[in-house]
């Protein structure tokens, strides 16, 4: 059965891009750089270091959540369920990691008032203030997202026009780094627009379309182009990895996991994934936000404090299981109290 309002199975793919980016966290993200865990698993931890693409998974479900859900939404709602959807468990998580790193941070880890209350805002990178927690950085990302969305959907009051507008000129900025790639109008555009990650909101957006008008040749050419930009900006970032980690990165493995994510998303927009379309994902995909936010300095922060006094293993999979089920706990507990009382709801 699939829902008119919700696609399951991309309630699956988010929390399976969640965990992803848990394990490059904590089984190999903590201990290759900046000293951020005790824990090491030189063992194991290779097996893990790609995880950080999940990330990228999350901007193409992005682009699909985001343009399916605008279909009937004016702006002013629009920027109303995006502020319930992120801001109340965000502060709630955010407040939960400052105050976890003042207490129990140091030396590793630190937290000032002032990078406390800019964080707030969820684009501390605009004012040049770090992150409280490192996976922050996306959320910037997703934020300027919205707010394309939002323009689109200002356009759209004003003159009716369809997505595929704003896949066209978005995917024709994206294209400028190889015209004028490295000038000061690119760097501007590139920020605004963000041009690193713009081909798998486009791409995103482009499932969806397909998912609800049906396959035709030009999205699908307007996917292969989207899919060359993901690949080309993704290998694009090796050098930098290469150089923090000091280990080797295979641009055949980055480019054969980003054709995946197409190809996953391919059968989605085609509606053939009926066989794993099930509403027993809608409770994972829900744990995947907080859980998100809340893993990654809270995690390092226990381990550091508890190690060796446990074992490594038993440790990181306790810590797991107890980030999974805060997640739980925020996401129907606390969530849902806090978004009636933020509609004066008293239900």
């Amino acid at each position: 059965m699939m829902s008119s309002t919700r696609v399951y199975q991309i309630d699956l793919f988010r929390f399976i891009a969640a965990m992803a980016v848990l394990c490059y966290h904590f089984l190999y993200r903590g201990f290759k750089a900046g000293n951020m865990s005790l824990l090491r698993f030189d063992e194991i931890g290779s097996y893990f270091k790609y995880g950080y693409l999940g990330v990228d998974m999350f901007f193409i479900i992005s682009g699909f959540v985001i343009a399916f859900s605008i279909k009937h939404l004016s702006l002013p709602r629009f920027l109303q369920s995006r502020f319930e959807r992120l801001y109340p468990v965000y502060w709630l998580c955010l407040c939960a990691t400052a105050v976890i790193t003042y207490y129990f941070g140091a030396p590793r880890y630190s937290v000032t008032g002032e990078k406390f209350l800019v964080n707030m805002t969820m684009i501390q990178t605009l004012f040049d203030v770090g992150h409280v927690d490192g996976a922050y950085w996306s959320l910037y990302v997703e934020m300027k997202f919205y707010l394309l969305i939002a323009i689109f959907l200002m356009v759209n009051y004003i003159k009716k026009i369809s997505l595929d507008y704003l896949i066209i000129v978005w995917l024709l900025l994206s294209s400028l780094r190889f015209i004028i790639g490295g000038t000061p109008i690119y760097t501007a555009l590139h920020h605004f627009f963000i041009l690193d990650w713009s081909s798998y909101f486009i791409a995103g957006i482009l499932f969806y379309r397909i998912y609800a008008v049906g396959p035709k040749v030009t999205y699908f050419i307007l996917l292969a182009y989207c899919l060359f930009l993901s690949v080309y900006t993704s290998i694009g970032r090796i050098n930098w990895l290469q150089r923090t980690f000091h280990e080797e990165f295979s641009s055949y493995v980055i480019g054969g996991a980003i054709i995946g994510f197409y190809a996953l998303m391919t059968f989605v927009a085609l509606k053939k994934m009926h066989f794993i379309n099930s509403q027993r994902w809608v409770k994972l995909g829900m744990l995947t936000y907080p859980l998100y936010l809340l893993h990654q300095h809270i995690g390092f922060i226990t381990f550091n404090k508890l190690y060796p006094y446990v074992n490594k293993y038993v440790l990181v999979s306790i810590v797991t299981l107890c980030m999974v089920g805060l997640a739980y706990l925020i996401s129907y507990k606390i969530e849902p109290r806090l978004i009636r009382w933020m509609r004066k709801d008293p239900k």
